[in-house]
């Protein structure tokens, strides 16, 4: 699985052109997004298999839905929260299971194929998952 999302994450970075150095990440994430097949909680019990649909404001709010595999229906919506760009490669979002608690991700995105992967910033007490994202 590693192998595949290191390969991921490459393909997008070699793929990047120079409309990345035009564009900045704060105006690239702006509109709606679908994840690609996500695992929460990988590797234990608890694992979840899920989309995720997010639309990303420029007031710096987003709305966020876990979806239901295969159907794609909603489980849970989560409305107004809060991110930010923290330089071009990098976003904190509000946590939607935890409030008042923030995730951090690393972000490889490519303007020319509309598509950014989200890696989590390690961090001992959480175990975000990878997500790959595609422009709605």
């Amino acid at each position: 699985m590693k192998k595949i999302i290191t390969s991921l994450v490459l393909l997008l970075l070699l793929t990047c052109g120079c409309e990345e150095e035009k564009m900045k990440l704060s105006g690239f994430i702006i509109g709606e997004w679908d994840s690609e097949l996500t695992a929460i909680n990988l590797g234990s019990e608890d694992q979840v298999l899920v989309y995720f649909y997010a639309i990303f404001r420029t007031d710096n709010t987003f709305d966020l839905d876990f979806l239901s595999y295969p159907e794609k229906v909603a489980l849970y919506s989560f409305d107004n929260l809060n991110y930010s760009i923290n330089g071009e490669f990098s976003i904190t979002i509000d946590n939607p299971m935890e409030a008042g608690v923030t995730v951090d991700f690393e972000v490889v995105w490519n303007p020319g194929l509309d598509k950014m992967v989200w890696v989590p910033v390690p961090d001992p007490d959480d175990n975000p998952p990878v997500i790959p994202f595609t422009r709605r």
